[in-house]
């Protein structure tokens, strides 16, 4: 297992669904990489995930250093998927 050693139950549950986040982050940017080169995705397009890429690399990032997310990191990793899931099903169509 990767994630810290939890102090509470709630820490637990919150490093879980910000590991969810994290994993879900990367797999939409995977998905966009993708039909980008498939498709020729315009850089404005493109940008319009940056908001995703961010929470991911914070996502990484914060496992890598082995810290626990708290409310607002949790907020951060799951705005940025949401926002990929929002881009990638209502904006680009992809």
């Amino acid at each position: 297992m990767s994630a810290p050693v939890c102090e509470s139950k709630a820490q637990c549950q919150i490093n879980g669904l910000a590991g969810t986040a994290m994993v879900m982050s990367l797999m939409i940017l995977a998905w966009a990489g993708i039909e980008a080169v498939r498709s020729g995705m315009t850089g404005s397009e493109a940008a319009l995930l940056a908001p995703t890429l961010v929470s991911a690399v914070y996502a990484v990032a914060a496992r890598m250093r082995r810290q626990v997310f708290g409310w607002l990191g949790l907020a951060i990793v799951a705005g940025g998927t949401v926002w990929g899931i929002f881009v990638l099903n209502g904006v680009i169509g992809l």
